[in-house]
């Protein structure tokens, strides 16, 4: 048995059984982790994998029992080799972050101008992606830290520590009649005029759906989209309005649209930092979390990572940016 054996049965399972998707992940072939994983079920002494033919399809009851612990025995073995990097380079090395667009263009800018100061021999990968697969990088060890919303289910092996929250606005073009009006906007109200989403797939907005649903409303979506810059852009030439977070919104660059504060319709959406349980985490990894949510000091997140409970912790939320039209 070892730990290239693990691997591939892992990502074999992350992957929903698909051997070409992993050989790809894994920059192996496809004959190589079928042999392997024959191997480790003959050695073992038991069947691992369900087949049909010539497809894998799933995994024995056993199977599921050896992968939950090659998961922890491969979760170990990075944060070993973590601990030896800790000890041979502090200040140099690799982080690779998991996000989505909206944290990576308007929440991040600062703490990587920040950091990269402080740690300019550390490569920084960015990788962008909606908050089920961040969730998912960071659970395999593909991420280093995950910052996005909660998915509606978490891997069991990562923690969501509250982070920061985003308030929301709804972005109108310039002339449009809501700008104009002195009362508050209502639901009904904007349920009149053709809306542009962010994807269902992100989690702003599902919430955003959920709301309406939850007052029996069916907005008029004419879009959707998973960048925030492409739903701004078209609501700049007037395809509709959008609900979007307000710290989204720069008056420089977003001459052809007008805010106005939603907060008191939309709730805010809170991002959770994630880091995956028992994951060693060098010290120029630590010091990222510690710029981005440093209301989460390193001891809380120590104990949290070592008993997999995250206590209650109040987080901050971005204020509502100033625009030119105020409800």
């Amino acid at each position: 048995m070892n730990l290239r054996q693990l691997q591939f049965l892992c990502q074999l399972e992350r992957s929903g059984f698909n051997v070409t998707t992993t050989a790809q992940t894994l920059h192996a072939t496809q004959p190589g982790i079928s042999k392997q994983l024959s191997a480790l079920e003959r050695e073992l002494g038991v069947d691992i994998l369900v087949r049909r033919g010539n497809r894998i399809v799933g995994l024995t009851a056993p199977g599921r029992a050896i992968t939950e612990v090659a998961g922890r025995m491969l979760n170990d073995a990075r944060s070993i080799r973590a601990i030896g990097e800790e000890f041979g380079q502090l200040d140099r090395g690799r982080l690779t972050v998991a996000t989505t667009h909206t944290h990576a263009r308007y929440v991040l800018p600062d703490v990587v101008q920040k950091y990269s100061k402080m740690y300019p021999q550390v490569h920084l990968v960015m990788r962008q992606e909606n908050a089920t697969r961040v969730a998912e990088m960071v659970a395999s060890g593909e991420a280093d830290i995950g910052i996005s919303a909660q998915p509606e289910t978490p891997p069991a092996n990562v923690l969501m520590f509250p982070c920061y929250g985003l308030a929301r606005s709804l972005y109108m073009p310039v002339d449009h009649p809501l700008t104009k009006q002195s009362k508050r906007v209502t639901l009904e109200q904007i349920c009149k005029y053709p809306l542009i989403t962010l994807d269902s797939s992100f989690a702003a907005g599902l919430k955003i759906m959920h709301t309406f649903a939850a007052h029996d409303l069916k907005p008029n979506i004419v879009m959707s989209a998973t960048d925030t810059e492409v739903v701004k852009w078209y609501v700049g030439i007037k395809l509709g309005i959008a609900i979007l977070p307000t710290i989204a919104y720069e008056p420089q660059r977003d001459r052809m649209i007008r805010v106005r504060d939603a907060g008191y319709l939309f709730e805010a959406n809170v991002a959770c930092l994630m880091l995956r349980r028992n994951h060693y985490l060098l010290r120029y990894m630590t010091e990222f979390t510690q710029l981005l949510a440093p209301h989460w000091g390193m001891a809380a997140l120590e104990r949290a990572l070592q008993t997999g409970k995250v206590p209650e912790h109040n987080f901050p939320t971005f204020p509502v940016r100033k625009s030119s039209a105020t409800a």
